[in-house]
């Protein structure tokens, strides 16, 4: 059978069954046969970063495996931001590339480029893919398939990339007279996930404040997260997690205490954290310094903390010298402590929930906080089978802050990489991995990275409400250029040599409904009505907006801007 023909059926084989590329020369004939096989739907974008994102974005929405392609050069430089995305937020993803004929080699060391549009993919990615390689030979293509897909997927997921010269792609093969893959265990030292949860357990005996912190680390999709909470919920734990674990807690939720984060967290996850905690339990959470701040000694000083992760790397970021690290799956820790009796804590999450409506109160009391009623409006008319894209920038932090998740809800960012230009073709993946209308959050920045996949939503009549959030600016660039480079927002603001185009008529130019808002009621006048197909919705907002709390440089994280009164913080510290 021809070669590209086997890898595209390996990899519908195993349930993948939407791509995501962009044609090329030296991809043709992978393309060609992906239009033959019948179990998979090819969608083409208008930027490869595009489908590199789409990719993504059905990864992050489905939990499952995701595959995007792009031709040599060029094609493959524009994935690159969507390859370094799924590697720090641990995403499977398999990303094919074409590449030059292996006969226009010239062999000769030190050459700049050996034909056109030739790039040395293989160590542009190795940073950031757990597995690339380049396959030189037919006869290697059944282990290269078989070690991506594995890799892709074991452990702690993240990116695959398999470069396929064209000649390659075009050979017959006899798939079962290769050799296949065959793994050998890696030699880390994995701790027994017993041991971990016998000191959770033993710990919270001890305790009189406990939170357990969860991360993305805990995957939605493997419902994992729900046999956690039904422990706390049990015993009445209070929880907080990371911004990109939001979508693992409804807003509702008792025991939801929002989101740790050292500039932009919730002002009551960040106290009760990091003031009021004796035990902290981080299931799957990082603990990088945009949730510890940049102490991380000083973060929970007061309490006992227990971490676990299977990334070893991760573990080796301390954040106290005397923690207990345990290199194990969270999910088998989980399980072992799921059906264990003990330790009540119904007095300190009533505490907590006091702690929370106090400060939620008066942050929803702050005129900085009014882009968040929008957010909060919008929440109100999201399908509780819907994924939300958010990008990267000021309506990040109102998202993140003021969505109301409920159901089965699934809230994306692209976390550790915060790449702009995320949201829109992510929700394109995600509506394909859910089948269900798919929302977009953006700024007026951020939406302009990607703008022109507008035509792909268009051509495939995709379900997705598209809302961007328009202050004229580069929100958080200029809120940081006015606490230290004294107001000059060069690059940032119109002033400063920065516009923005009219949204509405962009929108409407490659067919989209659209409209333009300036109130979160009129928004919830449009959404209250039935849609089919795409919709576009720009939400006006005053030039000098801001995304508040904030904790400024030097500051502890729980002590944020706007501050609350001092009377108010001396009550909470002494509940």
């Amino acid at each position: 059978m021809k070669l590209s023909d086997y890898v595209v059926g390996y990899f519908a084989d195993r349930g993948i069954d939407h791509f995501f590329g962009y044609q090329g020369t030296m991809i043709a004939h992978f393309v060609d046969s992906i239009h033959f096989n019948k179990k998979v739907q090819n969608h083409i974008c208008y930027n490869e970063q595009g489908a590199a994102f789409a990719a993504v974005g059905y990864a992050k929405a489905s939990g499952r495996c995701a595959l995007a392609y792009a031709t040599s050069g060029p094609g493959a430089a524009n994935l690159i931001s969507g390859i370094a995305d799924a590697y720090y937020d641990s995403t499977p993803v398999i990303f094919i590339t074409g590449q030059l004929n292996t006969y226009e080699y010239t062999g000769i060391d030190g050459i700049r480029q050996n034909g056109f549009q030739e790039m040395d993919v293989i160590n542009t990615v190795k940073g950031i893919t757990k597995y690339c390689t380049k396959v030189c030979s037919p006869e290697d293509i059944r282990e290269a398939v078989e070690k991506a897909y594995y890799m892709a997927i074991e452990g702690r997921p993240g990116p695959c990339l398999i470069d396929l010269p064209m000649n390659i792609q075009r050979e017959s093969i006899d798939p079962k007279r290769l050799k296949g893959f065959s793994y050998e265990k890696p030699e880390v030292d994995v701790q027994d996930a017993s041991e971990a949860a016998e000191k959770i357990l033993r710990s919270l005996e001890e305790s009189n404040a406990p939170v357990f912190i969860i991360g993305n680390g805990i995957k939605k999709e493997s419902l994992q997260h729900e046999k956690l909470l039904e422990f706390a919920r049990k015993r009445r734990i209070p929880v907080v997690t990371s911004m990109h674990g939001r979508q693992l807690m409804t807003y509702s939720d008792e025991i939801n205490m929002g989101h740790i984060g050292g500039g932009y967290g919730h002002r009551y996850a960040n106290i009760i954290v990091y003031k009021k905690a004796d035990l902290v339990v981080s299931f799957g959470c990082s603990l990088c310094t945009r949730q510890t701040a940049m102490k991380p000694e000083l973060f929970a000083k007061d309490a006992s903390i227990i971490r676990m992760d299977l990334d070893p790397h991760e573990l080796m970021r301390k954040i106290h010298q005397n923690e207990n690290s345990y290199l194990c799956n969270c999910n088998n820790a989980i399980d072992y402590i799921h059906e264990k009796e003990g330790k009540s804590f119904s007095g300190w999450l009533n505490k907590c929930n006091i702690i929370k409506n106090k400060l939620a109160d008066f942050d929803s009391s702050c005129p900085e906080r009014y882009p968040n009623h929008f957010i909060e409006a919008i929440s109100d008319f999201v399908p509780e089978d819907s994924a939300i894209c958010s990008d990267v920038g000021q309506h990040q932090v109102w998202t993140s802050q003021s969505f109301k998740i409920k159901g089965r809800q699934r809230l994306l960012f692209s976390g550790g990489h915060g790449a702009m230009g995320f949201s829109l073709p992510a929700a394109i993946g995600a509506h394909y991995a859910l089948g269900s209308r798919s929302f977009v959050i953006a700024g007026d920045g951020s939406f302009q990275m990607n703008i022109q996949e507008l035509q792909w939503v268009f051509r495939e009549k995709i379900p997705v409400t598209i809302i961007v959030m328009n202050n004229h600016a580069l929100g958080l660039i200029k809120q940081q250029q006015n606490d230290i480079f004294e107001n000059r927002h060069t690059g940032s603001s119109v002033e400063g040599g920065y516009t923005t185009p009219d949204f509405v008529a962009i929108a409407e130019a490659y067919g989209i409904k659209a409209f333009r808002v300036y109130t979160p009621e009129e928004i919830r006048n449009i959404l209250k009505e039935k849609h089919e197909g795409p919709l576009f919705i720009e939400v006006s907002l005053d030039d000098d907006s801001s995304a508040v709390p904030k904790t400024y440089f030097g500051e502890e994280m729980y002590n944020q801007k706007p501050y609350i009164p001092v009377e108010l913080m001396e009550e909470i510290l002494k509940i």
